[in-house]
């Protein structure tokens, strides 16, 4: 027998590793993760090293519209470089908190833009699913819990973001059980551990409430399936 717990407020990914979160009217689960999240990447050639939003956080002022064949690489100021890549066939094994990642060079404008705004050198790759994901392939947060440290859900940049009531952090009550999310099912299998990008103030807050920095969960996907803002959220 189920037992709800309540209903997604939003899903959303970034396209690109490091880029701006984007919500969306659905996403698609598959035994990976979220089908697109963080399909492409910016690369150091030199250094063999995807970009991160931590080190580079200049990244978050660039979105990724990936539903355009071009792939259009917006920055907030209106600069904009679309062009549908093309694989130079250039492979890259590259860095990526410390485990080596397969990547395939593209040859784009995206490229271009992206190097002039974080003053360095870089190409545009695609990952394989989930390569160039931190932890767990779907990650989730509460309104309640962003509410209580006083960030907004898109900066936490979670794939799900579920409203489970008035308690905060009752994602933590989640991790190893199984939770049906519209048609998928996942199985959170940790409290997600939060660095620089949520920002000094909105850390100072979370210490102040969290041991360990923790908001939201990741995990995997168990049954994959289609997820949007509406859908039930029930324990299995």
């Amino acid at each position: 027998m189920r037992q709800q717990l309540g209903a997604v407020v939003a899903v959303g990914f970034a396209a690109a590793k490091g880029t701006a979160w984007r919500p969306r009217e659905a996403v698609a689960l598959d035994s990976a993760g979220v089908v697109g999240d963080r399909r492409w990447c910016f690369v150091d050639r030199t250094a063999r090293q995807v970009l991160r939003t931590v080190a580079h956080p200049l990244l978050l002022r660039l979105t990724l519209v990936d539903e355009d064949p071009a792939l259009p690489l917006v920055h907030e100021d209106g600069r904009r470089a679309a062009g549908r890549p093309e694989p130079t066939g250039e492979r890259l094994t590259c860095d990526y908190w410390g485990r080596p990642v397969p990547l395939e060079v593209h040859d784009g404008p995206q490229a271009e833009l992206a190097a002039a705004v974080l003053g360095r050198d870089v190409v545009l790759a695609a990952a394989p699913p989930s390569g160039v994901v931190y932890a767990g392939g779907v990650s989730l947060v509460s309104t309640a819990s962003c509410a209580a440290v006083g960030v907004e859900p898109a900066r936490v940049r979670a794939s799900l973001v579920l409203d489970l009531g008035l308690e905060p952090f009752t994602e933590a009550h989640l991790v190893g059980r199984e939770v049906r999310v519209g048609g998928a099912v996942v199985r959170p299998t940790a409290e997600t551990a939060r660095c620089a990008v949520l920002g000094a103030e909105t850390l100072r807050r979370l210490a102040g409430v969290r041991d360990d920095l923790l908001l939201g969960a990741d995990g995997d996907v168990l049954t994959p399936g289609e997820v949007r803002p509406g859908d039930p959220v029930d324990l299995v």
